[in-house]
């Protein structure tokens, strides 16, 4: 990647400005354009040197040359830094920004406008929701989010929710375990992360697809940072298959009878379906087996109550028997 620094006129003082792009771009040719293709500036509490602008613009210029600026933490003051750097390049065509600067290239978008590169954008703080920037957004611009799941500034789902009162198309980019800042853990992968945001940003301007608008950016345990291609929806299965083509889990033709059907039939059987007799015995062999086990039971009680009987009846003879005169 080659950079170029220059400044352009700003009261009170100049804007600090680079330009970047890859000396095996494509767009290096002889009848490449000499604008860059997209104007893009940093957080509130960061600089041109900050790792999060220097890995997003160097995976975004290996594609198209991109020109960071550099402001103050003001947002008023950071939209009209960027209306001088859109006079000042005759070009608004695409503009993005991160965190802060991603609101401000919101509000200096103009008439000219066609794609916004919003980085970590900053949706609310605490309960607080900022959302009336993005309903405002006018209906023929393109906007691309790429935010991290763990980014407090950013819920996702909150996101969604305002995507979906957008009068705009939308995008949705997000990166596994990145905060607001797009660092993530093991550190060691925050720049091959970074650097990846800045290819799908290129990648997308280069060829939106309108029906696909999902994608996750996400790096396995050997640090390899991959990108799933945009999705039809986002999924929460498999990171590269899209929602549409997981296969559905095997469900049993069988339809299992309710509570109610199956005591229903337990208790019809037991009152209408005979005990199925021992094989080599006949129905009635079994009734007259019944038959002699309940005579066996009485004639066996009545023996039991008549030894009683005797009993009771030689205990009061010979209580007799002792008893003195």
């Amino acid at each position: 990647m080659t950079t170029r620094s220059f400044s352009i006129p700003f009261d009170p003082k100049p804007i600090p400005c680079t330009v970047s792009n890859a000396p095996s771009s494509p767009l290096t040719s002889s009848d490449a354009p000499s604008q860059p293709i997209l104007i893009f500036t940093h957080g509130a509490g960061g600089t041109l040197t900050s790792s999060a602008i220097a890995n997003f613009s160097t995976g975004f210029s290996r594609h198209f040359p991109v020109l960071c600026f550099q402001g103050n933490s003001n947002l008023a003051s950071r939209t009209r830094m960027f209306s001088a750097v859109i006079n000042d390049r005759k070009s608004s065509s695409c503009l993005g920004g991160r965190s802060m600067g991603a609101r401000a290239a919101v509000m200096a978008a103009t008439a000219e406008t066609k794609c916004l590169v919003l980085v970590s954008y900053p949706l609310h703080t605490g309960k607080q929701l900022r959302d009336q920037l993005l309903l405002d957004i006018d209906p023929s611009v393109k906007v691309i989010f790429i935010s991290g799941d763990k980014d407090s500034m950013c819920d996702l789902a909150r996101l969604e929710e305002v995507r979906s009162r957008m009068r705009c198309q939308t995008w949705r980019v997000v990166v596994e375990g990145a905060d607001h800042g797009m660092d993530v853990k093991p550190k060691k992968f925050t720049e091959a992360i970074g650097v990846k945001t800045g290819e799908v940003a290129a990648n997308w301007i280069e060829d939106v697809n309108d029906r696909r608008r999902e994608g996750r950016i996400f790096y396995d345990d050997d640090g390899k940072v991959e990108w799933t291609g945009w999705m039809v929806a986002e999924a929460d299965s498999p990171r590269s298959i899209p929602k549409a083509t997981v296969s559905p889990k095997p469900t049993s033709d069988k339809v299992r009878p309710s509570k109610s059907t199956t005591d229903q039939t337990t208790s019809t059987k037991d009152k209408s379906t005979p005990k199925r007799p021992r094989a080599g015995t006949s129905i009635g062999d079994t009734k007259s087996e019944l038959s002699s086990k309940r005579a066996r039971g009485s004639t066996h009680a009545a023996l039991k109550g008549d030894s009683k009987k005797e009993n009771v009846s030689a205990r009061t003879r010979a209580s007799k028997r002792t008893r003195p005169p």
